[in-house]
């Protein structure tokens, strides 16, 4: 199961440089028994190989970036995968924004009404932040992207810039797009009570056997 996790790593470390979601220093992990599996934030992902992944125990004094991610699987037990990124048009709303309402269906399904930008990289504060949701930004920085498999967090960063291309895109010319609040949440409840959840269910035993 190790083996099959840092390949899924490394292709999802592939595509998220091959997409220009990344800038050198982000990181993605996945849980795995008592810890994580964490890409080495001093290795470009476009260049990310098996010896760049490594094992982080929850009882290591981690710091910084693996704080985080260990933080997040510590309070949301569904969560199973975490990206750290910096997309380009994610890092505008992070600077500029409070929220970022959902502009395109795919986004309501799997991140949420809106995600929301954290003021600060403090950690209570990103977990507060991301409550409720699968992603959040952070203030004068990147996104936080989560899912239960790492493939569903991978689709949040790509459905994530997309969104944030389309909101600017649409106030540049003087009006934005957002879908309704309560459509939103309807989305993302079948979202998660139907459509997805066998699909997930499906990719989480694929590693398993």
């Amino acid at each position: 199961m190790k083996e099959k996790i840092i390949s899924q790593m490394l292709d999802f470390s592939g595509a998220l440089a091959a997409n220009g979601l990344v800038i050198p220093g982000d990181t993605l992990s996945v849980r795995y028994e008592d810890g994580m599996f964490i890409t080495s934030p001093d290795k470009p992902m476009a260049d990310m190989e098996a010896k760049d992944i490594v094992f982080v125990r929850k009882s290591d004094a981690a710091t910084g970036n693996e704080a985080l991610h260990l933080s997040i699987y510590g309070t949301r037990q569904d969560i199973n995968a975490v990206i750290i990124n910096h997309a380009p048009f994610c890092v505008g709303v992070a600077a500029k924004c409070k929220k970022l309402p959902a502009a395109l269906d795919d986004m309501a399904q799997i991140i949420g009404p809106t995600a929301k930008v954290s003021p600060s990289d403090d950690t209570l504060t990103v977990l507060r932040t991301l409550r409720g949701r699968n992603a959040c930004f952070i203030r004068n920085g990147g996104v936080v992207a989560t899912g239960r498999t790492l493939d569903e967090a991978f689709t949040g960063s790509m459905v994530l810039e997309k969104g944030a291309l389309c909101y600017v895109g649409s106030t540049v010319i003087g009006k934005s797009v957002k879908i309704g609040l309560f459509d939103a949440l309807l989305m993302r409840f079948v979202y998660k009570t139907k459509y997805s959840k066998k699909d997930q269910t499906a990719k989480q035993q694929e590693l398993k056997a």
